[in-house]
């Protein structure tokens, strides 16, 4: 599986402009005095009443189709920083609510990001996140990203091991829960009764952000910009990819999943521009199964004339993961002396695919060719 890139949106938000040396267009060339500007040689300077913008929460909501991101701003106005909650068209990347966040209308506060972790939706639609004033892990408001006041909450650090997280994804259904506090993705069931810690999963780097997908899956992206799909209920890596363009500068990147469309979105944060204009941008992704290679069949069973034979082959995707649904075609090779009982058969979930021969009752030498058909689609 690997990571088609639909669009990238660059930059997806502004700053408030100080509204001084700063023109929409450039003045006119020719004055009442003469020649008063040279737009072709001179830049005109920008001065922003914002900057140093970072992002504290990134998610997508399935109720109002949008993705939402919460951006904690350095300003020069009083108190010297401002909390707004952006929303874009999860479809285009769109930012939807422009005019309400550069006039201030969205402000949310600052003890959602100062209290809270990064928040991602799960189980019933609900927001999730980990505390940083606590070890909870608490359903939280989706607009204030303040705990819901008697809604759901798990404490892991009374759990055996204890466990302290920074990034969860809730499965309340299962009653599974994934936590990653830096390096380990730590997968736990029985989160309802009797906790149980079932397995680890080493991350490729530190990790960034943390995001839902579905009852099995969820997704990872690392400081360094490698994206991840993990099965948390098996557990096992299901692809490793990065961003398109890893070596634009970034400062950080956070993930969500549009459940709609099934696709992704990274959140890039970047260093502001020369002249202090805003530069995060939005990268919409969507997965693409990639077999990379389909193994030689071997026998499973016993090699004896006059039996049945089972052999065994994977196909398998670029991250070295199984790839699953694909129809493999098989053909013994002239001259045929036995049966091939099953010519074509479909991938099972870890890539394997299974074929029948009946052998003759003479000891023979039989080759067997498989082959699939790839086609690169979206």
């Amino acid at each position: 599986m690997s990571l088609w890139c639909l669009r990238t949106v660059a930059p997806c938000m502004e700053y408030i402009e100080l509204g001084k040396a700063c023109y929409p267009q450039p003045p006119p060339l020719w004055g009442p005095d003469g020649l008063t500007y040279n737009g072709h040689l001179v830049t005109c300077p920008r001065h922003y009443r914002q900057g140093d913008s970072s992002l504290s929460h990134f998610y997508y909501d399935p109720g109002a189709d949008l993705l939402r991101a919460i951006v904690v701003y350095s300003t020069t106005y009083w108190p010297s920083w401002d909390v707004q909650r952006l929303d874009f068209s999860a479809e285009t990347g769109e930012w939807v609510n422009r005019a309400d966040v550069l006039a201030r209308k969205v402000f949310v506060g600052i003890w959602g990001s100062a209290w809270t972790g990064k928040s991602t939706m799960g189980s019933f639609n609900k927001l999730y996140a980990c505390m940083n004033t606590g070890t909870q892990i608490n359903e939280v408001d989706q607009f204030t990203l303040n705990p819901v006041s008697g809604g759901w909450s798990v404490n892991p650090y009374t759990w055996n091991p204890k466990s302290i997280f920074s990034a969860a994804v809730v499965n309340r259904i299962d009653n599974y829960l994934a936590g990653v506090s830096s390096w380990t993705l730590d997968c736990w069931k029985n989160i309802g009764t009797t906790p149980q810690r079932f397995a680890q999963l080493r991350l490729p780097n530190v990790l960034g952000y943390l995001a839902y997908e579905s009852r099995n899956y969820c997704w990872i992206i690392t400081k360094d910009g490698v994206i991840c799909k993990v099965d948390y209920q098996i557990p096992r890596w299901e692809m490793i990819s990065k961003v398109q363009n890893p070596g634009v500068s970034a400062t950080d990147f956070a993930i969500a999943f549009d459940t709609r469309r099934k696709q992704i979105v990274v959140f890039r944060s970047r260093p502001d521009a020369a002249d202090g204009g805003c530069q995060h941008q939005l990268e919409f992704y969507y997965p693409m199964v990639s077999p990379a290679q389909l193994t030689q069949p071997v026998p499973v069973t016993s090699l004896r004339a006059g039996k049945r034979v089972i052999l065994v082959a994977h196909l398998i995707g670029e991250a070295g993961e199984g790839v699953t649904p694909y129809t493999v075609n098989g053909e013994l090779a002239e001259p045929v002396e036995g049966r091939l009982v099953t010519p074509f058969s479909g991938t099972e979930m870890n890539g394997r695919v299974c074929f029948q021969y009946q052998a003759p009752d003479q000891a023979c030498e039989e080759t067997l060719s498989l082959e699939t058909t790839v086609e690169e689609t979206i």
